[in-house]
């Protein structure tokens, strides 16, 4: 049977290539013909998985790049991180008898699929990026999600993950693994009294008492110490210095890196992709040149009618993607226009919930800078009601069917600038009415 389910997954594989149609479905049918595949692969030696509420995308791409630069490596580039887009990934590259015919595999695993994932691939590395509150009807609450990926842990494999988050200090709490961490040294963007009121989680894993903070680089990542018992922040290894968002850089052992973007979590998937390639004894001026390069982004802003435009994409149901955003926006002080919105808010399931933005810290919009906020979408008025309790006046406020509606408005405001704050599906629709022609 194993033979068969991998036979029919590479002919429709190769039937997709044919018509340019790539799809989950290669992996969705051959684990109905053999629901046990996963477990009969046979693995490559190195092993990477890369998982956690947001950046796990970006962060594998950037491992696995990487290594390709002097090996031969398996990984699901499409961003199918179920346990069917795994399958198809594996079997593009395996052999009729179940052999991935590669030096090394690096998957971005769903945090919800590790318990169908982990057991199976016995990663030697398990990247975690972050935990946070995301998607409520399919992940209910972080403490779910950290036990499911808690109890899928092989007990070899070596977890790489983030000092500056004191949640994910559990794992050393539970786990007898070997921990290494990667930190993002203060900055010039920190800040020492807490401006994001809606929280994750900020309290000692260990007696439950809130934490004290030196300092904060964004929500409850910083620089951490219980008052009552000896949790602590430890610094790490591997840490990111001289953090600078206008020039995307910072420096680890003195190098500069790219780091790909302006945005927070754009450093932190580097530290935490630096902090596993790390691991393989990879030569430290080849890491620090291929993530240069896989770095090295020309700029997201454009001109029409002397107004810069730039669309941040979000991950609808996550408020901390919301939240990099609103620092990314607060920092511009030059006046500006925002517009907020998304197409659908999941198509993974039917529950419509929109609790998590209550999450969002819309108030940290509401200054001078601030000329007009556009909400359009299918949520416009519930996105309108939260502003409104953010304080935010009601004249500042426009609504509209969609992006295409607003944009003689926005073409036409006084504001020098123009973020869009957006779900990805809104990310085309926003350039393509905003971006000139020619461009």
């Amino acid at each position: 049977m194993k033979i068969l389910a991998i036979l029919v997954g590479k002919i429709i594989i190769l039937i997709g290539k044919i018509f340019h149609k790539g799809s989950s479905l290669p992996g969705k049918v051959a684990l109905k013909i053999y629901p046990d595949l996963l477990k009969n692969f046979q693995y490559p030696s190195i092993r990477i998985v890369v998982t956690g509420s947001s950046g796990k995308g970006s962060t594998t791409k950037l491992i696995a790049e990487t290594i390709k630069n002097t090996k031969t490596v398996c990984y699901n580039s499409s961003g199918a991180n179920l346990s069917w887009g795994i399958t198809t990934a594996l079997l593009e590259h395996a052999s009729l008898n179940g052999h991935i015919k590669t030096d090394a595999l690096v998957l971005e695993v769903d945090e919800r699929y590790t318990k169908t994932i982990l057991p199976y691939i016995k990663p030697d590395y398990l990247v975690i990026t972050n935990l946070t509150k995301d998607q409520p009807p399919r992940q209910h609450y972080i403490d779910l999600v950290y036990d499911d990926i808690v109890k899928s842990i092989p007990k070899n494999s070596l977890i790489i993950t983030n000092m500056d988050d004191p949640y994910l200090r559990n794992f050393a709490k539970d786990l007898k693994n070997k921990i290494v961490y990667y930190s993002l040294a203060k900055n010039k963007y920190s800040y020492k009294k807490q401006i994001f009121e809606n929280l994750n989680i900020y309290h000692c894993p260990y007696c439950n008492s809130k934490l004290k903070y030196s300092y904060y680089n964004i929500e409850t990542l910083g620089n951490y110490k219980c008052p009552n018992c000896s949790f602590t922040y430890e610094e790490p290894q591997y840490i990111g210095k001289n953090l600078d968002l206008t020039k995307m850089t910072f420096t680890i052992n003195n190098e500069i890196i790219n780091i790909g973007g302006d945005m927070l979590y754009n450093a932190y998937n580097t530290l935490a992709s630096y902090t596993c390639l790390a691991q393989l004894n990879l030569d430290f001026t080849s890491i620090n040149n291929s993530l240069n390069n896989l770095n090295k982004l020309p700029s997201k802003d454009f001109i029409n009618d002397n107004k810069t435009f730039r669309a941040i994409s979000c991950k609808a149901e996550n408020a901390s993607t919301y939240n990099q955003a609103i620092f990314k926006v607060m920092h511009d002080q030059d006046k500006k226009d925002i517009i907020i919105g998304w197409l659908e808010i999941s198509r993974r399931y039917n529950h419509y919930d929109i609790s998590w933005l209550y999450d969002i810290e819309f108030e940290l919009l509401n200054n001078s800078s601030l000329n007009k906020i556009y909400v359009c979408g299918i949520d416009a008025l519930n996105i309108k009601q939260r502003l409104l309790l953010a304080n935010i006046k009601n004249e500042k406020i426009v609504m509209g069917e969609n992006i295409a509606s607003i944009k003689e408005k926005v073409l036409h405001s006084k504001a020098s600038k123009v973020y869009g704050i957006l779900n990805f599906d809104y990310v085309k629709p926003f350039e393509e009415a905003f971006k000139k022609k020619e461009e």
